[in-house]
């Protein structure tokens, strides 16, 4: 089963005088659920934002125009190596809770020499941070934690020394036009915007399975059935491929199998498709699920060939998808809808409605070790069991790993 990568990163906006957004705050998130910081490490957290955002999204996708800051600890602020992401367009903000050291010092005068712009962040006006004041361009103020008194004095000092100072968790108008008042340059908070989560997601793809189909694709004596096979025996794949085509069928694509989805996109699609796969990288992937997926597809299609009332396809199909839940962790009736399978296929999923539905839950039911389940028509228990142990047997010689 490919392992499903996720990226997300919080992307909160930064204002101006006018109201118009001049920067973003990249933010670590670990999911859509809570638009809140996860706590894990510090360093994982900066790290993960700038992997992702320069990796995975690109920056131009994320930032456009604008600038981003991004929370560096002091472990990160510490590491010799010069920073790999370009300075016209990041800013560094250093944490409040990083313990000023010559070590310090001497990272921020580097970065300083390279040209990075630099913020304090969290800035509450602790006497052991002053010696970073000289270091900023920017200093941050966390004003619910500063009183008026504090924010009268200490903005004129700043101002006078050229600092230019942002206003965080700014939450109502009072707030944002007592700041204004004072000289602040730049706005941040609830009363302005929430940080949006900016999110991905994809399942990995097999190396060996997409260079197999890459090579049978362009193969002069071509075997739509042997590229079904192919594709079939790859939940990613499969899932990408069904994608497609409910695309471009429309709506009630009533897609029965994958081999009807191989036929239905088409032989120079497919060769198309499968070059773009190779070309945009392909990943290894832990084979768990997958193993879990896999016998239950070879499971339900040796059942539906002694049973014989529907093709062999629609029950390999029932038995591929019914872990693309756990996968994806997304509820199974929401992926569906995106794939376009034919209703006999979908009810099995969602309900184990049906006779692609009764065999699915015999295949969970021998997984949990029970034996109370109805069998199919003329077949036995030890007849289920031995092809239980041949599509163990199949998932097991594919060697994917």
């Amino acid at each position: 089963m490919g392992q499903l990568i996720d990226i997300f990163v919080g992307r909160q906006p930064i204002f101006n005088r006018d109201m118009e957004v001049i920067a973003y705050e990249l933010l670590f998130r670990g999911n859509t659920q809570d638009n809140h910081a996860m706590i894990i490490g510090g360093d994982a957290a900066s790290a993960q934002v700038m992997m992702n955002i320069f990796g995975e999204m690109g920056l131009t996708e994320v930032l456009g125009d604008h600038k981003g800051f991004i929370n560096f600890t002091e472990g990160l602020l510490l590491k010799e190596y010069q920073p790999f992401f370009p300075r016209e367009k990041i800013v560094i903000e250093v944490l409040e809770d990083v313990k000023v050291t010559p070590e310090l010092i001497a990272s921020l005068s580097k970065l300083k020499e390279l040209g990075f712009i630099i913020a304090l962040d969290d800035y509450v006006f602790n006497p052991k941070l002053l010696p970073l004041e000289r270091f900023a361009d920017i200093i941050k103020v966390e004003i619910l934690a500063v009183g008026p008194k504090q924010l009268i004095e200490h903005s004129q000092r700043l101002k006078a020394q050229g600092i230019k100072l942002l206003a965080e968790k700014v939450e109502t108008r009072e707030q944002f036009e007592f700041c204004l008042k004072l000289g602040f340059d730049y706005f941040q908070g609830y009363f302005f915007a929430r940080p949006k989560i900016i999110e991905g997601k994809r399942l990995q793809n097999n190396k060996l399975t997409t260079l197999a189909l890459l090579s049978n694709v362009y193969n002069p004596d071509v075997d739509m059935h042997k590229l079904s096979d192919i594709i079939g025996k790859d939940i990613a794949l499969s899932q990408k491929l069904l994608k497609f085509v409910a695309e471009i069928s429309g709506a009630g694509a009533n897609i029965s199998s994958i081999h009807d989805a191989v036929l239905r996109f088409g032989l120079n699609r497919l060769k198309s498709w499968a070059s773009m796969l190779v070309l945009s990288g392909v990943d290894d992937k832990p084979l768990e699920l997958f193993t879990t997926s896999l016998v239950r597809a070879k499971f339900c299609e040796l059942v539906g060939d002694k049973v014989g009332r529907l093709s062999k396809d629609s029950y390999f199909t029932v038995g591929l998808f019914s872990c693309l839940d756990a996968v994806m962790d997304t509820e199974l009736s929401v992926l569906l809808e995106k794939l376009g399978l034919d209703v006999a296929v979908n009810s099995a999923l969602l309900n184990q409605d049906g006779e692609l539905g009764r065999v699915l839950s015999i295949v969970k039911g021998i997984e949990l070790g029970k034996t109370d389940f109805s069998l199919p028509d003329n077949l036995s228990a030890s007849e289920v069991s031995a092809l239980y142990l041949q599509a163990m047997q199949f998932a097991e010689s594919l060697d994917l790993s």
